[in-house]
């Protein structure tokens, strides 16, 4: 225990008083005894005990209310949380992703975390500087200030149909407190314990402790969609039918869900289907233009991820033009593409994309038209391919390849390519940048590692950190780059499942089109056109943007529609994470192992502030000493009246005494002192 006041401790000397007045504040009294009040002898001793007796008691009562009345001043305290405390650093981490948005008994879960993290903020004192850390939007500014601004930050938390990671929330928590020079830090989290929110975490670089409200669902059941698709991975083509892929996912007591497909507003085809299963929808014809809609189960209490969006244009097959010598295994796809009614191929002067073989006829490309360029596999035919990019305006050229079983790491297309192997690849390099000395051969960017690649994106990015899949756009026209030759023992592209999809793609990779499949996971951000001035979303309002910037504010699921002026660029559909779907609580053991330096785990929101500030004082308990101290005063006014009464009725005793006749020889008995104890 401590105290507040302990100076006020000092004022305990006064004890000494009552125990003064008891030892030395005793009147003293001679005795003459004769012999006709001999009887009273006894009577006076059993009464001279009652009186030492309620003497003591009044010195023990009087020494008590002393010593409380002094504790009392010094304010004690008990160690551990729940009272008043020292200045603190303190940080408030809201879980406000998508499964916080859960309704259960008439309220979202979001609410009731909201309410638990207002209690921090009232145990917090006006010297403490508190954080407001949003999991679920981790973008939005944490801003140090007081309990006010405490307060506005958690009315002003939403929710999101975003992913919350809470171990990287905590980290970065715990990075804000630890710049603090306040003697105290603390972490409060307040999450509903979704175990897909937990992540593998580092141990922290500064042991600050954690404590953390878990409000977990009753029932962790639930059900999503997953995934759409169309036409089995291609863009549908205009007065052609296609079907629907919908997936649907989840757990909980009903094994099956009704599964509806709505295209502009209206309900196309329906399905029931059981949970962990995909479920073919007919769908179409369509004209050509953009066709926007989702897909919709029976609703649940989590409702975000009950519906998927889809956006994709439908057209007219591409036409194609081949320029330079093919490999078999390329004329084989296009041939494919061609009978299914994907692409025509014909002459360069009709054609929408030209496929070109070590840069051939490049130089006759026109500035709508879209160059797909892959290399020849003789590497001397890397200068002229060289000379041809530069000719047709594309800023990149190809350096001497590289043997080697790189993977692919990283990829934007919808197409599954984690499983090619790239055994011989050409490295792209900018040649925007300024070109560094001795460099260039090492398959690094002329310039540095560093080195920017304007107004091109690596679509895919192999272990190596270099781009495999290149696409841009320049002042001559769109292109697309591929490192690596159309033969089998470059890659194993040409004898996988991935050949066609990933031609077409690059075919129809600057025309208006998709599948239906691609689209923006909720908190992700995506790149409006160049010439948009604002995003509409969902809930109807619009967002200034730059349009050569990205757009970030994807926090609910949705279509975005990008905007110049009154006129509508395009529609980006926006969906909630797949893993947020998974409602499964996180045990304490794994909420440690993600959290390390977690104190205590509540799940009991009544019980919440006597587990923060742990580093701080405990309560005080002066409402109980105070009823002691109360108690105890009036138990010394009861034995100090009976003790007055007492002496009173005493006093009578001796003048009776007084009254009575004296011995034959004519004297009385003489009592000196008032105090009967003492005249015994």
């Amino acid at each position: 225990m401590g105290f507040l006041n302990p100076l006020f401790l000092l004022a305990g000397a006064a004890v000494l008083v009552p125990i003064i007045l008891h030892l030395f504040y005793r009147q003293e009294s001679k005795t003459f005894t004769f012999p006709a009040i001999r009887y009273l002898l006894r009577t006076e001793r059993d009464h001279a005990r009652q009186i030492r007796t309620q003497q003591l008691l009044l010195l023990l009562l009087r020494t008590a209310i002393v010593v409380i009345a002094v504790v009392l001043g010094a304010r004690m305290h008990f160690p551990g949380a729940g009272g008043s405390h020292d200045p603190t650093a303190l940080a408030l981490v809201i879980d406000n992703s998508m499964s916080t948005t859960i309704i259960e008994d008439g309220r979202r879960r979001l609410d009731t975390l909201k309410a638990v993290a207002r209690q921090s903020v009232a145990g917090a004192s006006h010297d403490d500087v508190i954080w407001v850390v949003r999991a679920g939007t981790p973008w939005d500014p944490a801003v140090p200030g007081g309990t006010a601004q405490a307060l506005e930050a958690i009315e002003g938390t939403r929710p999101a149909h975003t992913r919350g990671d809470l171990t990287r929330a905590v980290e970065r928590a715990r990075a804000l407190v630890g710049q603090s020079e306040l003697p105290n830090r603390e972490v409060h989290v307040f999450t509903d314990l979704q175990a897909t929110a937990f992540s593998e975490a580092a141990p922290p670089a500064e042991n600050i402790p954690v404590v953390l409200f878990g409000a977990s669902a009753r029932n962790s059941g639930n059900r999503g969609i997953a995934s759409i698709s169309f036409g089995g991975g291609l863009p549908p083509l205009a007065g052609r039918r296609t079907e629907a892929a919908i997936a649907v996912i989840g757990s909980g007591t009903a094994d099956t869900a009704g599964v509806r497909l709505y295209i502009d507003g209206q309900v196309r085809a329906a399905a029931t289907v059981p949970v962990g299963a995909t479920v073919r929808l007919p769908a179409g014809p369509f004209p050509a233009g953009r066709v926007d809609g989702y897909a919709e189960i029976d609703p649940d209490p989590l409702t975000a991820d009950d519906r998927r969006y889809f956006s994709f244009t439908v057209r007219e097959p591409t036409p194609v033009a081949v320029l330079g010598q093919a490999s078999f295994f390329l004329e084989e796809a296009l041939a494919v593409l061609e009978e299914n009614d994907r692409i025509v191929l014909g002459g360069p002067g009709r054609a929408a994309t030209l496929v070109s073989i070590g840069g051939e006829g490049l130089e006759r490309r026109g500035l709508t038209q879209t160059a797909f360029v892959a290399p020849h596999p003789d590497p001397a035919q890397l200068p002229a391919l060289n000379r041809r990019l530069a000719e047709a305006g594309i800023p990149f050229r190809y350096e001497p390849g590289r043997v080697g079983g790189a993977r692919v790491a990283a990829s934007d297309l919808p197409i599954d390519v984690g499983d090619l192997e790239i055994r011989r690849f050409f490295p792209l390099v900018s040649t925007e940048a300024p070109p560094r000395a001795g460099g260039g051969g090492d398959g690094i960017p002329a310039g540095g590692a560093d080195a920017p690649v304007p107004s091109a994106g690596a679509v895919i990015t192999l272990s190596n950190g270099e781009p495999w899949l290149l696409a841009g756009s320049s002042a001559a026209g769109p292109y697309v780059l591929l490192a690596s030759p159309f033969d089998r023992e470059s890659t194993s592209l040409p004898v996988s499942a991935a050949m066609i999809p990933l031609l077409e793609w690059a075919i129809d990779r600057w025309s208006e089109g998709g599948d239906g499949s691609a689209s923006v996971t909720a908190g992700s951000n995506f790149r409006p056109p160049p010439v948009t001035t604002a995003v509409q979303g969902p809930e109807g309002t619009e967002h200034a943007v730059d349009g050569d910037q990205p757009f970030l504010a994807t926090t609910l699921v949705g279509l975005y529609q990008p905007v110049a002026g009154d006129s509508v660029l395009d529609a980006v559909p926006v969906n909630a994470p797949p893993a947020e779907t998974d409602l499964t609580p996180a045990s304490a053991a794994e909420v440690r192992q993600a959290i390390p330096g977690t104190l205590d785990i509540v799940d009991d929101a009544a019980s919440w502030s006597s587990h923060i500030f742990r580093s701080g004082r405990g309560p005080e308990p002066w409402r109980p000493l105070a009823a002691l101290l109360l108690a105890l005063l009036i138990l010394e006014t009861v034995v100090a009246a009976a003790r007055g009464l007492r002496s009173r009725a005493s006093g009578g005793e001796d003048r009776l005494v007084r009254d009575r006749p004296g011995p034959r020889d004519g004297t009385r008995p003489r009592r000196v002192g008032s105090n009967p104890a003492a005249s015994v």
